[in-house]
């Protein structure tokens, strides 16, 4: 026994296991032994998927479970695995215990090391009873299933002809179930006829030990229970039984062997059977008609040599994967060499029935797929051609690659696409296939109205029916008078755009697989086509589209509209109508010249005149009309029939008519659409531009207003203002009086509302250059220029940034200003950076300290602050919660940010005071 004994050896003393182990394993060179501590661990390992173990060797005192409950879990997992118990322990209830749970043995531990090989002895005892009691099983097991599921009889008899066995497949064959036969003569299943034969041949054999015949094919009738007979193989064996002779017969019946074989031989596929290394041992008579090979020539032939060199490798590894049992009943396609010595395409079947009886070989059912593959080549090459055809760009390029798709596929060497003319009066060809000079004399084109019998009329006859026209010899073909070189056709028409002529010289060129490649071919063509003539108004749509933004009117934007209409969409009568509010309705602007031509004066439509226009107008959605003859339309009776009217938002309409019914697809409509959408663009840019225009009007008409309330302010105001203080100062040098104080507060008090007016109204324009400032530089200059009492100033985190200086200045200024105003004369204001670390590391420990992501400034002061409910109002003009306020200075400040593109906002400051933030700011580099 040369397989592994793995044993796992469970044991709480490491040392011990470990010596066992190796002592195990030198005693036998088999064993390998691996160890747990305790049974809790050794349940572990068995039950790990990957471990597996022909033998348990445990202890019986251990932490947790014992050796006896360790062994009634092993047994709840396995019943059969090996399992002694290795115990210094030793006792009648240890010992009766682990018998009771299923012990295989039982030995005590000693003090020598005789011990270990013993133990070594029984784990190998053990292990290898269980394999071979394995075996065994394993063996009766597939005997029973062979019996079982045998499709074949199976049946024993004694020297005394007397039925001692018979498998379930009797029933099927001879119509008596197993218990009915067994104990009966064999010769019950024998036709009268036969059975003294049989005796005498039994009988003679059973004295002399002679074999009459071949013992493994006997061909012998059998008899049905109902009395019919039965075409019989039998295979025949002897073996003893508890010193009897025993005879066993598989028994099969032939009569579907017999017509399989006649089936084979009437086949038109090609049967053939091959044996292990390849060679022909038969091949039906459908050989020779498909491949030209006498089946007497093939047989002792190596197969494999008739395959094509590219696909013999291939081949060989399909007929091996099937012989090794990889692959059952694999498929494969290949070519096989005809007699003639071309090759024709096939599809193989192989059956690997090399152990049946009768057989012995590879059956193999190969049938002729030569027309499939070149259909499927034919197709291949189609998809190619189709791909590019979605990639054309014009139409002489689309035309002439369905052209030659059509030569290089089917061999249609005469084809040709001829589309209809712009008047609608011929097909002209629009590419040719580069054969065709040779058999015209003149390119081939086609007129409207020839008479019967000529190309002509069959090709207009084709063109306008639905289904395309096939035909396999022209020359023979009653409606056709006029000759022509050609002799197969097939005229599929295009959709509207012409028709597709695909004809070849010879007569039955085209298979029903080429006739659908035609078909396959036009209908992609017409795709094309429809999509060359989208993308191609597409284009010129957008071209047309792009000036609508340059015209500086409504009206000439409605005038570029019906151009694009008709030149680019080719709609004939269209009206642009829009509104008008002195009009009360849409008033036509512009017309195509075919309204001029067909329809009667274009008149207001207004929202109760029941116009389909107005209708769409009102409610924003388009409307498509096949036939407004059968809809209450104004237009009805004026020849108009098909109408698409697309709204203008609040402009107006496009109204697009022919003179046809039905004329308008899903393609017009959605280029209809795009026109309008770019139509209403430009109608909202021309409104935005008026409305633009009379801003900027009346915004000139403010400035010069504010320039001249600047002008008066700073001259006419100005100049009494200095006459009056003038005034003042003279009165003192006469008298001394306190009302020349007050009037001196009041001429300071003009003074200042003055230089705040006339900063406020110079502050609406926008800065229009900046240049880096430094913050801190801006804001000290302030202080120096800003009457500030007793109040402090503290700047925290520089900053540089893009800005007015002047402007800034101002700015900064006014919130200064109007903190020591609010604050008191002892106010303490802090100016510093708003944005991450800068405000964090500068902001203390005040309340109001908060890093910001946002970039700019802010300046505060310790003062009594901004009610919330005030902070809204600060910023107009005029407010003020002090007397000596102007109520401009916070409103310079807002200008000021505003010009700057900056924001301002007022929250509470760190110490409870008014904190204004400056933000938005662009920064800049030192």
């Amino acid at each position: 026994m040369g397989d592994r004994i793995r044993v796992l050896h469970v044991d709480d003393d490491p040392d011990l296991a470990e010596i066992t182990a190796s002592f195990l394993e030198r005693e036998d060179p088999r064993i390998a032994v691996e160890t747990a501590s305790n049974a809790d661990e050794g349940l572990e390992r068995l039950d790990d998927a990957e471990a597996e173990f022909d033998c348990i060797v445990s202890d019986h005192d251990m932490p947790g479970p014992d050796g006896i409950e360790f062994l009634e879990a092993v047994r709840e997992r396995d019943p059969d695995l090996p399992f002694i118990l290795y115990t210094g322990k030793g006792s009648e209830s240890v010992a009766s215990e682990a018998i009771s749970a299923g012990v295989t043995d039982y030995l005590q531990k000693g003090g020598g090391t005789e011990q270990y090989e013993i133990l070594a002895n029984r784990v190998v005892g053990a292990a290898e009873k269980r394999r071979i009691e394995r075996e065994a099983d394993r063996t009766r097991s597939h005997l029973q299933a062979i019996t079982d599921h045998s499709m074949d009889a199976i049946i024993t008899i004694d020297a005394d002809n007397r039925i001692r066995f018979a498998n379930p497949a009797v029933e099927r064959l001879f119509g008596y179930g197993p218990g009915e036969l067994e104990g009966e003569s064999l010769v019950m299943l024998i036709p009268e006829r036969k059975r003294e034969a049989h005796r005498e041949a039994l009988e003679r054999y059973c004295e002399t030990g002679e074999r009459s015949m071949d013992w493994s094919a006997v061909e012998f009738p059998g008899q049905h229970r109902d009395g019919h007979e039965i075409p019989l193989s039998i295979s025949f064996g002897e073996f003893e039984e508890s010193g009897d002779r025993r005879f066993v017969g598989i028994i099969r019946d032939v009569t579907e062997r017999e017509r399989h074989r006649a089936f084979v031989e009437q086949s038109g596929d090609i049967v053939t059977a091959l044996d292990a290394d390849g060679t022909f041992q038969y091949a039906s008579p459908s050989v020779e008609g498909i491949l030209g090979h006498d089946p007497a020539d093939l047989v002792g032939e190596y197969a494999f040599s008739y395959v094509h060199p590219e696909d013999r490798e291939r081949v060989v590894e399909t007929f091996m994967r099937s012989i090794t049992g990889d692959e059952s009943n694999p498929t494969v396609e290949y070519r096989l060499e005809r007699a003639d010595g071309e090759y024709a395409w096939v599809e193989s079947v192989g059956n690997n029935r090399l152990d049946d009886y009768g057989i012995n070989g590879f059956v193999i059912n190969t049938r002729d797929i030569s027309d499939r593959k070149r259909r499927e080549e034919k197709l291949s090459r189609l998809r190619e051609w189709t791909r590019d055809l979605n990639c054309t760009r014009t139409v002489d390029e689309t035309t002439q690659l369905a052209v030659d798709a059509a030569d290089e596929i089917v061999g249609a060497g005469l084809s040709g696409v001829h589309l209809v003319s712009e008047a609608g009066d011929a097909l002209e060809p629009a590419a040719l296939a580069e054969s065709v000079p040779s058999f015209f004399d003149e390119q081939p084109s086609y007129d409207r109205g020839e008479p019967p019998g000529t190309r002509a009329a069959l090709a207009w006859e084709a063109y306008r029916g639905d289904e395309p026209l096939a035909v396999g010899d022209l020359s023979a073909f009653d409606p056709l008078d006029e000759e022509t070189p050609a002799e197969s056709i097939v005229l599929h028409p295009i959709g509207s755009h012409g028709l597709f002529v695909i004809s070849s010289a010879e007569p039955d060129a085209f298979t029903e697989t080429d006739v659908l490649i035609a078909e396959i071919l036009t209908n992609h063509l017409e795709a094309a086509l429809d999509r060359v003539a989208r993308e191609s108004s597409l284009e010129r749509l957008h071209d047309a589209t792009r000036s609508l933004i340059r015209a500086d009117s409504r009206e000439e934007i409605a005038e570029r509209v019906v151009e694009a209409a008709d030149e680019v969409l080719g709609f004939s009568v269209v009206t642009v109508r829009l509104y008008d509010e002195d009009a009360g309705g849409l008033v036509p602007v512009a017309v195509s010249k075919a309204v001029e031509e067909q329809l009667p004066p274009r008149e207001v439509f207004t929202p109760g005149g029941g116009s389909l226009n107005w209708e769409a107008y009102e409610t924003g959605k388009g409307r498509m009309y096949d036939d407004i003859e059968t809809v209450n339309a104004i237009d009805t009776g004026t020849g108009l029939r098909s109408l698409m009217i697309l709204p203008l938002g609040e402009h107006g309409t496009i109204s697009i008519g022919e003179t046809e019914p039905g004329v308008f697809d899903g393609t017009d409509e959605h280029l209809a659409r795009i026109l309008s959408t770019a139509a209403e663009t430009a109608l909202n840019a021309a409104a935005r531009t008026s409305r633009l225009h009379d801003r900027s009007v009346e915004l000139e008409r403010q400035n010069d207003r504010l320039a001249e309330f600047a002008s008066v302010v700073s001259h006419d105001l100005r100049n009494p203002l200095n006459v009056a203080q003038g005034r003042v100062d003279l009165a003192r040098d006469e008298c001394d009086s306190d009302h020349l104080d007050a009037v001196a507060g009041a001429h300071e008090r003009m003074d200042t509302l003055i230089a705040d007016l006339l900063t406020l109204a110079r502050q609406g324009e926008r800065v229009s250059e900046t240049e880096p400032v430094r913050l801190a530089a801006v804001v000290e200059s302030c202080w120096q220029t800003v009457e500030t009492a007793d109040a402090t100033l503290s700047v925290e985190g520089d900053l540089w940034l893009r800005a007015d200086e002047s402007r800034l200045r101002q700015l900064v200024e006014n919130l200064v200003r109007n903190a020591v105003e609010h604050g008191g004369d002892d106010v303490a204001i802090t100016v510093g950076a708003l944005g991450g670390e800068a405000e964090a590391d500068g902001a203390g420990d005040g309340a109001g300290a908060e890093a910001s992501d946002e970039v700019g400034f802010f300046v505060e002061d310790d003062g009594p602050g901004i009610p919330a409910a005030d902070r809204g109002e600060v910023f107009d003009a005029g407010f003020s919660t002090t007397q000596e306020g102007t109520g401009f200075g916070l409103r310079i400040v807002e200008q000021v940010a505003a010009a700057h593109g900056w924001s301002v906002r007022i929250t509470e400051g760190r110490e409870g005071g008014a904190r204004f933030e400056v933000t938005g700011v662009e920064l800049a580099s030192e």
